[in-house]
């Protein structure tokens, strides 16, 4: 803000040259009072006044410093400023007492408008042939360096690319790979890798026939029973009406097939038949309870043996169906559990079950429908297991493989593409581990070439000469391609030759093929 034609300018604490020099930038010429806190930390040293005095001087301002700090007004007078206590203070006096701005002329034309008067200095003629000597001096140095250029250029500049294809074979072998849970590094030595244990509960049912017999009564007995009146009336026994035998620890029950008029003081029969089936017939006077209301008004006896349940050779559960149950069970849930633990989150993405490791830890339940000697035709068996086995990681049975494939290697040859077969898991203990399976590893060697050693040999050659001598030192299972760079004209080809220094040859080694066989593993 303005007041007269003195500019008020409040300071914060945290404003510095920059912020500074934003706010006088919006001024124009004239007085500006700056007013200082207590705790602002620009102007406070000597140098901070004299950025100020130069930006005063260049926007062409009469600065004065308001502060109440008497130290600082100290400081700002001996730097040049006019400092006061107040804004009051500063507007009452009618002259400043500081350095005003020195004021800035510019030069009467731009430099590049001077003119310059150049007079040549007259020459000796002794200094004359100094001149000559020296300029024939500076030829001979000029077409030397032309020389060692063109040389240096000649050497350095071209390029060659050689590629080379080694002479290579196939190579198989087969590694047996030993699993142990309890190590945790791979043993190259002794092919073996680390595994781990992984786990699931499965539950099943199964049914197998039974192959037991016994003599067992089969069929429903039926017969006659007479029932006596103890009423002086008539009484009709109801059909369903149930009698017994007199047997207190497994009575034989029967029932009444029709409704019965028994006459006072009378007998009379009706026909009967087991409740159950296969109890077997009982003999004659055996049937002497009747059961329910009857027994007040009536007595029953059987004068005759019943018949309908006869002795025959059934089918029963022996122990050696308990067995087949359980084996075929145990099998089926086991494929279940190697199904479970390979389609479910228990592996991970390199890994592999090992069917053949599969272990029964635990069997929580098992659970017949029949007992032994009880006569089936069919017994079945539900049963829970826990069931355990091992994870192997695939690439620590390929880096396994392929350590022992590049060891059967002949001299010199390197190993350039490698595939792997998972075999079948070994059924007697052929390695160290728990489990032994073998991976059948198939290569590509080619002859290992030293490239730095085929630069050497060809530098400087001709094109033929280089073909000839890398055909005779190193074992190729084609002719070397060479490309030169850059190409030579037909005048110059006296001049192709590789070049001079091995590190401008680039030598590639491209195996000559790769196998061509499906990974298994």
């Amino acid at each position: 803000m303005g007041l007269g034609t003195c500019s008020i300018v409040e300071l914060e604490p945290q404003d510095d040259f920059t912020s500074i020099q934003h706010r006088l930038g919006w001024l124009g010429r004239g007085r500006v009072a700056l007013v200082l806190p207590w705790d602002v930390r620009f102007l406070s040293r000597e140098l901070d006044f004299n950025l100020l005095r130069r930006e005063a001087e260049q926007r062409q301002l009469e600065i004065a410093i308001i502060s109440p700090d008497l130290e600082r007004r100290a400081l700002a007078r001996g730097c040049g400023f006019p400092a006061f206590s107040s804004v009051e203070k500063a507007q009452e006096t009618d002259v400043w007492r500081s350095r005003p701005p020195e004021q800035i002329e510019p030069p009467p034309h731009p430099w590049w408008e001077q003119k310059v008067e150049l007079r040549p200095r007259p020459i000796h003629p002794r200094a004359a042939w100094l001149n000559w000597a020296r300029l024939g001096t500076r030829l001979i140095i000029f077409v030397l360096a032309l020389l060692i250029i063109a040389g240096s250029s000649y050497a350095i500049i071209p390029s060659g690319a050689v590629t080379l294809i080694p002479a290579g074979e196939e190579f198989t072998t087969i590694v047996p790979v030993s699993v142990d849970p309890d190590v945790e590094a791979i043993d190259h030595a002794a092919h073996l890798v680390p595994a781990r244990r992984v786990g699931a509960e499965v539950e099943g049912y199964a049914e197998v026939e039974t192959t037991g017999t016994v003599n067992a009564v089969a069929g429903r007995a039926t017969g006659t029973a007479m029932f006596t009146n103890l009423l002086a009336q008539n009484y009709t026994v109801p059909a369903g009406t149930v009698v017994r035998t007199s047997s207190t620890s497994y009575p034989i029950r029967f029932h009444t097939t029709a409704d019965v008029v028994v006459p006072a003081a009378g007998q009379a029969t009706v026909p009967i038949e087991a409740l159950d089936q296969n109890i077997g017939n009982v003999g004659a006077f055996q049937i002497n309870q009747v059961e329910g209301v009857a027994a007040s008004a009536v007595r029953v006896i059987n004068p005759d043996p019943t018949s309908g349940a006869e002795l025959q050779e059934v089918r029963a559960v022996t122990q050696a169906d308990y067995d087949r149950a359980r084996e075929q069970l145990m099998r089926q849930l086991l494929d279940q559990a190697y199904t479970d633990m390979t389609t479910s989150d228990l592996l991970e993405a390199n890994e592999i079950l090992l069917r053949q490791s599969l272990l029964i830890v635990g069997i929580p339940k098992e659970a017949y429908t029949h007992f032994i000697t009880e006569q089936s035709d069919k017994v079945g068996l539900n049963m829970r297991l826990q069931v355990r086995g091992l994870a192997v990681d695939v690439d620590n049975a390929k880096a396994v493989a392929y350590a022992a494939l590049s060891q059967s290697l002949p001299l010199r040859y390197e190993l350039v593409d490698a595939h792997f077969e998972l075999g079948e898991v070994a059924e007697e203990d052929v390695g160290p581990g728990w489990f032994t399976f073998f991976v059948t590893a198939r290569g590509y060697a080619a002859a290992a070439l030293d490239v730095s050693t085929a630069a050497g040999l060809i530098q400087g050659q001709r094109v033929a000469e280089a073909h000839e001598l890398l055909r005779t030192e190193f074992p190729l299972a084609e002719s070397p391609q060479i490309t030169l760079w850059p190409e030579w004209p037909e005048q110059l080809k006296w001049l192709e030759r590789l070049p001079l220094l091995p590190l401008r040859i680039g030598v590639q080694v491209a195996p000559q093929k790769t196998l061509k066989v499906s990974e298994n593993l």
